[in-house]
């Protein structure tokens, strides 16, 4: 394994165990802010709050990935692995700013040049997790083949089935939508590889943690366009807890990586 510093003896097992207290945790941070946004009098300081929240959350977990990125900065494959997945948070970053300044002047967000920010975050984390698993060789059998590539066609028909079941046809908003859909979809898919490949290695929790965070903005993303598609979509709907978690656990993803390195 290439690491910039000097490698300690690796366990054949899996040594690193997940703290479900900090899931927990997270679980409780982000049912709570939702409960707090609900109590608030006056919705304009709720779209506030959430502006700040949905910023500074992505904007932490990049910071992790930065510092993580830093500490394998001599090495050629996780290095760049990891600045990607951190440029791709950072673009979740840019995202949130450009979409909080248009609803601010009053320009309607979706769709708007935010989304290029946003679906920026898909291939660079597409990247990190390609990277990673290329490293390592590993040789996959026709079952592991097949079950991978199948991942995106339930959440593509479950998107298409309840569109289609309101709209009754493939409008610009469907189609809209099924590009970030599929893109999540993917990264999902080979992010559930990359755990399956270091299961039994130390490895194995991180991913399996950094799986998490992935499928909780699949299953965010799958909402949102599910929402905006017939103009349900407002800041306080409980659809953004999925974002913020899934921010948190990959930030805590991030932290094992960086713990075992």
């Amino acid at each position: 394994m290439e690491n910039p510093v000097k490698p300690a003896t690796v366990p054949q097992r899996l040594t690193n165990s997940i703290n479900y207290k900090v899931l927990l945790l997270i679980l409780g941070l982000v049912a709570g802010f939702q409960l707090y946004l609900y109590s608030l009098p006056d919705p304009e300081e709720a779209d506030n709050t959430i502006s700040v929240i949905s910023t500074l959350n992505p904007l932490a977990a990049a910071a992790v990935g930065f510092f993580v990125a830093r500490r394998y900065q001599g090495s050629k494959v996780f290095g760049k692995s990891y600045f990607a997945l951190a440029l791709g948070l950072s673009m979740m970053v840019l995202g949130e700013i450009t979409y909080g300044i248009q609803d601010l002047l009053g320009i309607d967000p979706y769709p708007s040049v935010a989304d290029v920010f946003f679906i920026s975050f898909y291939p660079l984390v597409f990247y990190h997790l390609v990277t990673n698993i290329r490293f390592f060789k590993p040789k996959l059998d026709i079952t592991t083949k097949i079950f991978i590539a199948i991942i995106p066609i339930p959440i593509v028909s479950i998107y298409s089935f309840l569109s289609f079941q309101e709209i009754g046809e493939a409008n610009f908003d469907y189609y809209y939508g099924l590009v970030f859909i599929i893109a999540s979809a993917v990264v999902l898919s080979v992010g559930i590889l990359g755990a399956r490949v270091f299961r039994q290695g130390v490895l194995g929790v991180a991913w399996l943690v950094l799986v998490i965070g992935i499928l909780l903005t699949t299953l965010g993303d799958v909402w949102y366009y599910y929402l905006e598609t017939f103009g349900q979509y407002d800041l306080i709907h409980p659809v953004n807890l999925f974002w913020y978690a899934s921010y948190m656990v990959i930030a805590y993803a991030l932290y094992k990586h960086q713990n075992i390195a």
